[in-house]
């Protein structure tokens, strides 16, 4: 792995160290300065003709506050996004729901590097980055440009972008204290300019803390380390971060509803502290009480896993028209969630420990050739990739010992054996073509961009029969002589799809701006389409699935004054065959997905900003949302409607949801309470499981104490509101988190 890595850096910095001109004039990151008063928390910069948000580096420090981790609890206040979390710093991930919209169809990206998993979308916030390092996130609500490099974009997209080295030498340290015994400590050395141009940057993370409720730590640890690399050689600029994350994360238990529906009794309800030992031999497990005890033991849920990201752009400025950029990138993950079940053989009950590994291998490049004219800016650009997931689960009976201890059993005589629950992989292979077109102030005034895109995406998911197969360390078990597919549960599929996107703004006055935004996106089925009747194959099954698509429509106005920033907008969503789970009402046991018809959705959303004094800013947003199914799903066996959810609201999609932050500086004290209220949500397709709204006030304090030392303070739920957080939504039984209850934090952070 490290061979890899190093050989790739080296592609990276040798392939672009060639070419040696007169230093050409790029624009630079400044370096920081403290504030004298607050600013409003939305980047002011040249409207364009689309609905989005971005959020930058100084109010992003401040909305993770002293303890944040995961990066999206930074950009929470804005329009029509829900930000939960399992614990108060966001350091088990969580969800992210964007007009209702969850985060697999979301388009994820760093530094224009995507994000998402390349088998089910989904993505890991607390994974990508150090808040510390991050210099904006940008949230694009519903159009989302046809230059992107996202097959999942259906709802929208976030972009993150990487600080990169200063100009000058610097050395940042931040340690950070909280309840729950967390600690985080952050470390960043910036070079400076060094010779030919060169800057860089390096920094090193570690944090850790105990689960709020239950055993465990969350995490036991976190270690992220970054690198980031500039140069400017005359014509050739090029840059390229490296960012490596590992962690190990005891689980959060889920409720089911009747719990959900008592907070009183159930808000710390978690996993077992200890095993029990069930007698005889300590591994029957017939005796109903300890059985369920141990199967819910805490060590049996755990989430270990590595992560490395590389990413470089090289600009070559061909002619002062023409230009090549060249974005290569490598996505490396390696991953292991933890349950344990149980199972019966020869009439007696027995527990199984199994182990679900995710290893991706995801490399991929765009290439885009920029011609400039006075009739604006056209981009002809090709992204590639070709990501490779190996997932595969191994289960180990389970013996306990008298001292509560335990050890895996792994082909051992005279017990249950061990066995493999599935060994599969997916290569998923995407080349997408694009042109883009943008003509800014166009006649003065008028602002255009369009773009259209062929996106094909390939999908080749191989099951392999797993009897009799020996337990092996790491993924070897792929290079095993007697590995077999089943081509039964093993298929082969290619999505096509052109998309077209347009945008359009028009600056009525200095401060009046309305734009309409239009966009076609898809999202190819998950890898995993469930467990089949046994009179069919996984390939009739593909070959029914439809991809979801959606097309969207944004009208809003931006009115950008000196003190004041406001942007009322309304938006419809046209979302064609929406992918959800069923059980098939023959056979409850057989889970699978099916299109679920269209889904109309539709709202208002208003976000203002404003600065009435010196000391004071504002900003707010309200959203309304409607997302509704308006047909029904269809089982493989009857091909008959089954679910009966026409009409019914999509899950954990709250129809109002309202936030403010309130930013006021006194004594040199920068004083930011807020406030988010999240309106009542279901937890089913069904619309059975409903879960209460809830109002959440959180504060945050920072203070500069020295020229090179800042003071921050932070408390998330400041009046220990009970409430549901994240939902795992489901056909007819969702899976509910407790929110994290008050919690504070402090730092200090220094700048030399």
């Amino acid at each position: 792995m490290t061979k890899r890595i190093v050989l790739l850096s080296g592609i990276f910095c040798v392939g672009v160290a060639i070419a040696q001109e007169a230093p050409r004039i790029k624009i630079q990151v400044q370096e920081e300065k403290e504030r004298e008063a607050p600013e409003i928390p939305v980047e002011r910069k040249k409207a364009k003709p689309k609905t989005e948000t971005t959020v930058k580096e100084k109010e992003l420090q401040r909305g993770t506050g002293a303890g944040g981790v995961n990066v999206f609890r930074a950009i929470e206040l804005t329009p029509s996004l829900n930000v939960q979390t399992d614990d108060a710093y966001g350091l088990g991930g969580g969800s992210v729901r964007l007009r209702g919209f969850d985060n697999t169809q979301i388009g994820i990206s760093i530094d224009d590097m995507p994000l998402n998993d390349s088998g089910n979308f989904a993505i890991y916030p607390h994974q990508y980055a150090d808040v510390e390092n991050l210099e904006s996130i940008t949230i694009e609500r519903g159009a989302v440009s046809k230059k992107s490099p996202f097959y999942t974009e259906v709802g929208g997209a976030i972009r993150i972008r990487t600080k990169p080295p200063a100009n000058e030498f610097g050395i940042t340290i931040f340690p950070k204290f909280g309840t729950n015994e967390f600690r985080k400590y952050f470390f960043r050395v910036d070079t400076g300019r060094l010779p030919f141009g060169i800057r860089a940057f390096g920094s090193y993370s570690h944090t850790e803390a105990d689960k709020w409720k239950g055993p465990g730590k969350h995490p036991d640890f976190r270690d992220h380390y970054t690198i980031g690399i500039t140069q400017n050689l005359g014509r050739l600029f090029w840059e390229f971060y490296y960012d490596k994350n590992t962690q190990l994360n005891y689980f959060y238990r889920g409720l089911n509803y009747q719990q959900a529906q008592n907070l009183d009794q159930f808000r710390r309800f978690d996993y077992s502290p200890s095993l029990i030992f069930p007698g005889g031999n300590g591994l029957v497990h017939n005796n109903q009480t300890i059985r369920d005890n141990n199967v819910a033991y805490y060590k049996f849920y755990k989430n270990p896993y590595d992560n490395q990201q590389l990413r470089a752009n090289v600009e070559l400025d061909i002619t002062n028209w023409l230009k090549l950029t060249f974005k290569p990138y490598m996505w490396i993950g390696r991953g292991s969630g933890t349950s344990a079940t149980t199972f019966t053989s020869g009439g007696n009950t027995y527990i199984a420990f199994r182990e679900s590994f995710n290893y991706t291998d995801r490399p991929g490049a765009i290439l885009n050739l920029n011609f400039k004219s006075s009739y604006g800016e056209f981009t002809l650009g090709y992204w590639y990739e070709r990501a490779e997931l190996k997932q595969w689960q191994p289960s180990f009976p389970v013996r306990v010992q008298p001292d509560g201890s335990y050890t895996l059993l792994i082909n051992t005589l005279g017990t249950p054996s061990f066995r493999y629950n599935y060994i599969q992989k997916t290569i998923t292979t995407t080349n997408t073509p694009f042109i883009f077109y943008e003509a800014p102030e166009l006649l003065g005034r008028l602002d255009i961009n369009a773009g259209i895109r062929f996106a094909q995406v390939k999908r080749e998911f191989t099951n392999y029969n797993t009897t009799g197969l020996p337990y092996m360390p790491e993924d070897d078990i792929f290079d095993h002589p007697n590995l077999t597919k089943d081509p039964r549960l093993s298929y082969s599929k290619t999505y096509r799809k052109v998309l077209f996107n347009f945008g359009v703004g028009y600056k009525l006055t200095d401060h009046i701006y309305p734009y309409f935004a239009f966009s076609q996106n898809f999202r190819v089925p998950p890898n995993f389409i469930g467990t089949i009747p046994n009179n069919v194959d996984a390939q009739f099954v593909i070959n029914q699935l439809k991809p979801e698509e959606s097309v969207n429509y944004d009208l809003g106005v931006r009115f950008d004054f000196d003190k004041l920033y406001v942007v009322p907008a309304i938006y419809y969503t046209d979302y064609k065959n929406r992918l959800i789970r069923i059980a098939d009402p023959n056979d409850p046991n057989l889970v699978y997905l099916r299109n679920a018809g269209k889904v109309k959705a539709y709202g208002f959303e208003l976000e203002v900003g404003a600065k009435p004094f010196k000391d004071l800013s504002l900003y707010g947003s309200y959203s309304y949302n409607v997302a509704e199914f308006k047909d029904d799903c269809t089982t493989l066996s009857t091909g008959n409607p089954v679910c009966g959810i026409s009409g019914n609201q999509v899950p954990d999609t709250p129809k109002h949801m309202f936030k403010l932050g309130i930013d006021y500086r006194i004594f040199g004290f920068n004083i930011r309470p807020s406030l988010q209220y999240i309106g009542s949500r279901y937890g089913t397709v069904d619309n059975k499981q409903k879960v209460s709204s809830y109002t959440l006030i959180n504060l945050s304090v920072d203070r500069r104490i020295t020229k090179n030392f800042t003071l921050y303070f932070d408390v998330i739920n400041l009046t220990d509101k009970k409430y549901i957080g994240r939902i795992s939504p489901g056909e007819t039984s969702g899976t509910y988190y407790v929110g994290a209850p008050f919690t504070f934090s402090v730092g200090l952070r220094g700048r030399f």
